[in-house]
């Protein structure tokens, strides 16, 4: 006998409007403001990852403390969602992102002239400060985006969401780019090379929170009332579950990926670091915008397929990259020779492991909300996801630093991958579990 309980089909139908949908006025003009608030905003954080590093050693920074500078942006990105939603229910849509991207230009500015603060701990209290409130912007702009991305978009909400996070693996292509060669151009380390990156992007920002203020037309209406977080199916437990490991994972190369391009045989300078994480973050913004596609096609019915297969990319492009060295007591089990030709072929591999992981989980989070609303649900799934992977995204960096100073980089990238492939089998066996559920239910039916 099976149990009666609502069908697959019935969740993405609270998704979509159907055929009837038809998209507001100024559709186009919106999300391309969200798209731009969003990028720069993904700009502030990763705009230092070439240089920071190197440059925070020399102010006496350890690596478990650079783990927390780089990490305590998606703390403060997580803690202040609930917040954020509060704010967009009491103030609507538009004063948030206008409020997220002067914020965080502010933060990035004010970050630049910590260059001149004091060694040691005023230095690290300055950068953990204005990282907090980068963080803060972000969680305005990131809640506030999704939230409209339903109203806007209607059943095509994962193509939607994989363009906007498509715009953030570009961010993400271009930050460290745009950072190591405003570094550069500042004259290094011993001019105003740690300073140029933070102005010119805190600028850009202040410019797009203008932009937003006088360009962005009437919105969407927001919820009356703020959604609760605790109103989910426990279904939507499995697509956080691997949010949160995804966020783990990409993380941590944040403190780790510079140290490691630095060691023999690849040797590669700062500049390096950035084209490596152009390569990563390229193919994750291209097959951020397919997945989405693919996932809208099947209407979210195979999200777990697609989750599970990101999690097998992303677990073997961490062992080919580390490469992988397994150490037992003393004992090597496993060890792959590094080699540049190893590392360029988990780039591309990781970058789109990723966009398989992310992109669906929105959707899901939406068909498992249990609010009456359909505004309710859209601003519920949005923070939901955006503290899903601030989550995962604060505590990649933090166990990457700690890690990297305790078992070294190497081990590091292959207990990263193994963690993967568990996660790997873990959605392999739910989604087998969901489809025999679904075959059984629609034999039941006929």
């Amino acid at each position: 006998q099976i149990k009666s309980h609502r069908p697959r089909a019935a969740l993405v139908a609270m998704v979509s409007s159907g055929d009837d949908f038809s998209p507001p006025e100024h559709r186009d003009r919106i999300f391309a403001l969200i798209v731009a608030g969003t990028f720069c905003g993904q700009l502030g954080l990763s705009i230092l990852t070439p240089f920071f590093p190197a440059e925070a050693k020399s102010k006496l920074v350890k690596d478990s403390t650079l783990g927390w500078i780089f990490s305590i942006f998606e703390l403060a990105t997580m803690v202040c969602t609930p917040w954020a939603s509060r704010l967009l229910v009491r103030y609507g849509s538009k004063p948030i992102l206008v409020a997220g991207n002067f914020l965080g230009g502010l933060a990035n500015v004010l970050n630049g002239f910590c260059w001149y603060a004091s060694d040691g701990p005023v230095f690290i209290t300055s950068c953990l400060l204005l990282r907090v409130v980068a963080g803060m912007a972000f969680s305005f702009q990131s809640t506030a985006g999704y939230s409209l991305l339903t109203p806007l978009f209607g059943p095509g909400v994962s193509a939607a969401a994989g363009t906007l996070e498509g715009a953030n693996g570009l961010a993400l292509i271009l930050g460290p780019i745009v950072g190591s060669t405003l570094f550069t151009l500042g004259g290094g380390a011993d001019h105003y090379g740690y300073v140029l990156p933070f102005l010119i992007l805190g600028l850009a920002e202040g410019l797009f929170s203008l932009l937003n203020l006088l360009m962005l037309p009437k919105l969407p209406t927001p919820p009356s009332s703020t959604p609760s977080m605790f109103n989910f199916s426990g279904k939507a437990l499995i697509p956080g579950f691997n949010c949160v490991v995804m966020g783990i994972s990409l993380g941590l190369l944040s403190p780790t990926l510079q140290p490691l391009l630095a060691m023999p045989p690849l040797n590669y300078n700062v500049q390096m670091v950035g084209f490596a994480f152009a390569a990563i973050c390229g193919v994750y913004a291209v097959v951020a915008v397919l997945v989405g596609k693919v996932d809208d096609y099947f209407e979210g019915r195979q999200a777990l397929f697609l989750m599970a297969a990101g999690a097998l990319m992303v677990g073997w492009s961490f062992l080919f990259m580390g490469p992988v060295r397994l150490d037992v007591e003393g004992h090597i089990l496993w060890e792959l020779t590094p080699s540049r030709a190893l590392f360029w072929t988990s780039t591309p591999l990781l970058g789109a492991g990723v966009a398989f992981g992310f992109i669906p989980v929105y959707k899901q989070f939406i068909g498992h909300a249990k609010h009456e609303s359909s505004e309710e649900r859209d601003l519920a799934a949005s923070a939901a996801f955006t503290m899903a992977v601030a989550l995962g995204s604060f505590l990649g960096p933090t166990l990457g630093g700690l890690l990297s100073e305790l078992i070294g980089v190497r081990s590091t990238y292959t207990y990263s991958g193994m963690m993967q492939l568990v996660l790997f089998v873990f959605l392999a066996i739910a989604a087998l579990r969901v489809g025999r559920v679904s075959r059984q239910l629609s034999e039941s039916g006929n």
